[in-house]
């Protein structure tokens, strides 16, 4: 097993994860199961706190050494615009964006609309002895210059996954940060909340998967909401967990819905 352990993110190459047919990366918060000592992946929301200049360095990712052929290259893609907290939801999106860099290397900000495909940033290298140990810039920018005024405080939400340049295994599934920039603990608190209890089962099969709204049933309104996510191309849409939200989704609605919870 590979693994990748930063400052509340971690990666590891998943060759037990029965729902797909080749390795892939993933993340976690590197807690471990406390009989078998296995890293547990049941998490994909996680916090960071902005410092001087609405930028950190944090979190970090990082890898064993020989977790990976030292030609290879890792890098970010953005799934989606940045989001920010209106105080009941994360559907806004704010003129603000997040870049993410590393050193004399710019890279670039979050798109001002949700892509058609995720975009990719910087990759990069891993090290000689195979391991990878990096740590992204993430700074809040508005107008192409850091947002530290009083009308950028607030709490943000930044949809990513990471890949390797050379496909020998698939990318993460989506993860996100709840990203603080000057708004109060209790605030923070409240949006990371509300995104921990949103976005699940954070890349784990649904124990019924026809429950796209999460009711503990499945029924009409559960076709509703997986129009919904389809058109969002939220994780909830990926009905048959290939990671995808396709029309093969559709068809495995269709079987869920016959099979109940």
């Amino acid at each position: 097993e590979a693994r990748v352990i930063g400052a509340g993110v971690v990666f590891k190459l998943d060759t037990e994860d029965a729902r797909v047919d080749v390795d892939r990366l993933g993340v976690s918060d590197g807690s471990r199961d406390a009989d078998t000592n296995a890293l547990l992946f049941d998490e994909c929301v996680f916090g960071v706190e902005l410092e001087n200049n609405a930028r950190t360095d944090d979190p970090g990712f990082d890898t064993d050494a020989g977790a990976f052929p030292p030609s290879a290259s890792i890098g970010y893609a953005y799934r989606a615009a940045l989001r920010e907290w209106d105080g009941s939801s994360f559907d806004a999106i704010p003129d603000e964006r997040i870049r993410m860099s590393f050193g004399p290397l710019q890279g670039i900000s979050t798109p001002l609309a949700d892509p058609a495909d995720p975009i990719e940033g910087l990759f990069i290298g891993v090290s000689s002895n195979g391991e990878y140990h990096n740590h992204f810039v993430f700074r809040l920018e508005l107008d192409g210059s850091p947002a530290t005024g009083v009308e950028s405080q607030g709490v943000y939400l930044l949809e990513l996954e990471f890949r390797i340049d050379s496909g020998i295994y698939a990318p993460t599934e989506p993860f996100w940060l709840v990203i603080n920039n000057g708004a109060d603990s209790g605030t923070f608190d409240e949006a990371a909340d509300f995104a921990r209890n949103q976005i699940s089962p954070c890349g784990d099969a649904p124990t019924c998967p026809g429950d796209v709204n999460d009711d503990g049933s499945v029924d009409g309104s559960d076709f509703f909401a997986w129009v919904s996510a389809f058109g969002s191309q939220s994780p909830s849409c990926d009905v048959n967990g290939d990671t995808l939200c396709d029309g093969s989704d559709f068809f495995a609605w269709v079987s869920a819905f016959g099979t109940g919870c």
